[in-house]
């Protein structure tokens, strides 16, 4: 078996194809599909190199990988790093604490509801590679929980990391006057519908999220 060197890189080729209505599905032509687009911009390779990007075990070297970005329509950079281009670094740091704090309300409405959260484990690659920032058990249903929060200016906006799409429940929290808070249920054929398509995911505005699902109490299955 062969080792997986960059699974992040393989993960993001992947979120980028998501969504994309350019690019073919995947065991209908999609190798060639590549091979022949990198060809328009100038990049020969074989569908095997394309195949072993895809697959994680080799990464694209400066030029494939200007050349996949343009073709994808995302961000060179967050393709090989993962790092946002539409954040500055401090408002990348400013909406982690903020981030942290909205998963910390969350876990504790769900355990004041008779429920039981949970955080992943550092080591938890199941939680790395679906964006997963908790975990819950209510009334005997398990959660895979990615809980976000309002970021930006202009009114505001969640930012939905692509790799939530397949199982994790995604909530969004926006924070309210005199310690309350609103959160709603983001589920992705809404996403998909009312937002933006961005490089790491789908940017939905504040303004919305009237489309999507209040979640009012955690005493209930979601």
């Amino acid at each position: 078996m062969k080792d997986i060197a960059h699974p992040d890189i393989a993960r993001r080729l992947e979120n980028a194809c998501d969504g994309n209505p350019d690019v073919p599905p995947l065991n209908f032509g999609r190798l060639k599909w590549f091979v022949d687009q990198l060809e328009k911009h100038g990049v020969t390779v074989a569908a095997e190199t394309v195949r072993k990007w895809f697959a994680g075990e080799t990464m694209p070297r400066r030029a494939p990988a200007q050349a996949l970005a343009r073709i994808l329509k995302v961000d060179e950079g967050w393709l090989l790093t993962g790092t946002s281009p539409d954040l500055s670094e401090m408002a990348r740091k400013t909406h982690n604490v903020v981030a942290g704090g909205a998963v910390n309300v969350v876990a504790g409405f769900i355990q004041m509801a008779g429920g039981h959260p949970s955080f992943p484990e550092e080591d938890d690659v199941v939680a790395k590679a679906n964006n997963v920032n908790l975990y819950a058990i209510i009334r005997g249903a398990h959660y895979r929980l990615h809980v976000t929060s309002i970021v930006g200016e202009r009114g505001g906006y969640f930012l939905i990391p692509h790799d939530t799409k397949n199982g994790t429940v995604t909530l969004g929290v926006i924070p309210q006057a005199d310690f309350q808070v609103t959160i709603y249920e983001l589920d992705w054929p809404t996403i998909e519908k009312v937002g933006t398509r961005k490089p790491n995911g789908y940017e939905v505005r504040l303004a919305d999220t009237t489309a999507f699902r209040s979640v009012t109490s955690f005493a209930e299955r979601l």
